[in-house]
């Protein structure tokens, strides 16, 4: 029985305030991770760009010529200055505004202002530094920093996600906004209520009222979880598996399913005909993603990490082509009431974790296994990894794309600075 209870405790507390965790937790979990960045709907033409923070990378997401989106780092290779200052535009070339160095779409160099005379330089080699993409068939694209050969493939790290997406018709919604909060917490913190129902009767009233909270579960996948519960009808007479498909009147219970197929008929949906029990398709993507999929709207989250104690939530929300825009601000407010009931119990327990009173508490082995999921796959990433940097003796560094190119000098002056951060023992780095 001992063992049992210990399986289902959290992670100690200091997980949630360790600067050092969060660094390695960098390491091993956002640079090695696919993460949901936009949806391609966002890029009207060829030119169009978006600059957008990641756990801390600052990249680039262009639309290319050639009709796809990539990705770069937001780093000029020649002092590493910033290539793009505004948040969104348009432009066949990126320049950047210290030194003037060019880029095109593919992020290949095309000017170099007075390198034209300098020996040996090889314009070729000085493009910038790419971010792995992949756009998967409903439009979602996805972004991976690890610059290794290791490099997991997108569809190795989400098995089955891209099919079970195909439940959705991505191509009936429409951009509506942007929306953001900047959190003095942890995103664990976010992600542990984010994937359990638990808390929502005492801290969600109005979207407890929508659903049946005691049927709300959590089925992990593979590095994925797809979350459902059945749905209350708005008519009060009717069976809580049924719901109407645009019923009068902006009732929350409309929102929570959707058709899978333009031939069924619309003015009954029943849950089990929308992917088995599923009124939706509501996902946790590990480690930096959620998504909601509605009948009339969806939207994704994005948790960009600041530090061990700060965590900036961004939301890009969608409605179906000509929707009522009265539902939709109404879709638009309730999201926002519930997301900011969440913004509020994070910021006040993030507090609680960090002065030094709690350990580790212990998860409810059916209502919070979505928690105990995420927890254990946060743990056996950084655990794997930590094992790699001991066996390496240095810390690595899945993300550092400048590596390969740096030269046999600057890497042999490097490894002084690795030596100084590892605390080499018998390092003689500083005798003098």
């Amino acid at each position: 029985m001992a063992e049992k209870i210990a399986r289902y405790h959290t992670l100690p507390a200091s997980w949630w305030v360790s600067e050092e965790i969060y660094e390695l937790e960098k390491r091993a979990i956002f640079s090695k991770s696919w993460i949901l960045a936009m949806h391609s709907s966002r890029f009207t033409k060829t030119g169009d760009y978006f600059r957008i923070d990641i756990a801390g990378f600052p990249i680039i997401l262009i639309h290319g010529k050639d009709g796809t989106i990539q990705g770069f780092h937001n780093v000029c290779r020649h002092r590493a200055y910033p290539i793009v200052n505004k948040e969104s535009g348009n432009s066949l070339v990126l320049g950047c505004k210290y030194h003037g160095w060019s880029y095109d779409t593919k992020g290949s160099l095309i000017k170099a202002p007075g390198f034209e005379t300098v020996p040996n330089f090889d314009k070729s080699a000085n493009g910038l530094f790419k971010v792995a993409t992949h756009t998967t068939r409903q439009g979602l694209i996805f972004v991976n920093f690890d610059s290794t050969p290791d490099i997991t493939p997108f569809h190795e790290f989400y098995k089955g996600l891209e099919d079970e997406m195909d439940e959705f018709d991505f191509g009936e919604f429409e951009y509506v906004e942007s929306w953001q909060q900047d959190g003095d917490f942890n995103w664990k913190t976010l992600l542990d209520g984010y994937n359990e129902c638990y808390h929502c009767p005492t801290a969600h009233p109005s979207f407890s009222k929508v659903i049946q909270v005691p049927t709300y579960q959590v089925e992990p996948r593979h590095n994925y979880a797809r979350h459902s519960a059945e749905v209350v009808a708005p008519d009060s007479n009717a069976k809580s598996t049924t719901v109407e498909s645009r019923p009068a009147g902006s009732s929350w219970s409309s929102w929570l399913g959707f058709p899978s197929s333009a031939s069924i008929d619309q003015s009954s949906i029943k849950i089990d005909e929308l992917g088995g029990d599923k009124p939706g398709l509501w996902l946790s993507l590990f480690p930096l993603n959620g998504m909601n999929c509605f009948s009339y709207a969806w939207y994704y989250m994005r948790l960009v990490p600041k530090s061990a104690g700060r965590t900036v939530l961004e939301y890009d929300i969608f409605a179906r082509k000509g929707e009522d825009p009265v539902k939709v601000r109404e879709f638009i407010r309730f999201l926002k009431e519930v997301e900011i009931e969440d913004y509020d119990l994070c910021t006040l327990t993030q507090k609680n974790l960090k002065n030094g009173v709690y350990g580790t508490g212990q998860l409810h082995p059916d209502k919070e296994n979505g928690v105990l999921y995420y927890q254990n796959l946060t743990n056996e990433f950084v655990m794997r990894h930590l094992e790699a940097e001991k066996a390496a003796g240095e810390q690595i560094l899945p993300a550092f794309a400048g590596l390969e190119a740096m030269n046999e000098e600057g890497k042999g002056i490097d490894k002084i600075c690795k030596q100084l951060e590892c605390g080499i023992h018998g390092s003689d780095v500083l005798s003098w």
